[in-house]
């Protein structure tokens, strides 16, 4: 006896077994589903979304200010040496383990990394400028124009344009700090901070 002759089991018809429920008549009483959900399994029947993750503004904002510092108060206290230095603070942020999969770190760490880079090869240029000037104006100049003041117009030159140029990479880092403290993105001009490292 087969499984469809025994008690307990109805007929079989042969045809395709009817769902479960009550019969639909057509897709006029079929209901689209309703999505509760998100991606993280959220249910937004019972209330507004979670907010958005804030941006980490805390390390991005210490990549800019470690640079800064580095530059400006290594240079005061250390012989000029600091000009040399303010790279290594950022891309200490930059490679640190916690940051490598958060993009709004490596961004501003980046930015303050190439800005450190830069002025470290500009400091060095403006001490081979500065020697190269002296020993130019000493091997080319008469006796009379070693005696005068001609010697201090190529170095107050020299110094003249390195000064703009820190005080230019002063004021952009500070942007670059306060726009990473208020979560928004950085990015220094070329002169300021060539693109050497991409984040």
């Amino acid at each position: 006896m087969s499984d469809y002759h025994q008690p307990g089991y109805g007929p079989y018809t042969g045809g395709p077994q009817q769902p479960y429920g009550p019969p639909q008549q057509g897709w006029q009483q079929a209901t689209p589903p309703v999505d509760h959900g998100n991606a993280y399994g959220y249910d937004y029947a019972y209330g507004p979304p979670p907010p958005a993750p804030s941006p980490s503004t805390s390390p991005a904002m210490w990549s800019h200010l470690g640079a800064l510092l580095t530059v400006t108060a290594g240079t005061m206290m250390c012989c000029g040496l600091g000009a040399f230095l303010g790279w290594i603070f950022p891309m200490s942020i930059r490679n640190n383990e916690r940051h490598k999969h958060d993009p709004y770190v490596r961004h501003h760490a980046t930015q303050a990394l190439n800005f450190g880079i830069t002025q470290a090869i500009m400091a060095a240029l403006g001490v081979v400028l500065y020697i190269a000037s002296a020993v130019i104006f000493a091997t080319a100049a008469t006796e009379t124009q070693r005696n005068g003041a001609g010697l201090a117009v190529p170095l107050l030159t020299v110094i003249g344009i390195m000064a703009a140029y820190g005080i230019a990479g002063v004021v952009c880092s500070v942007i670059g700090t306060v726009r990473a403290t208020r979560g928004e993105l950085w990015t220094y001009p070329r002169l300021i901070a060539w693109p050497l490292s991409k984040g």
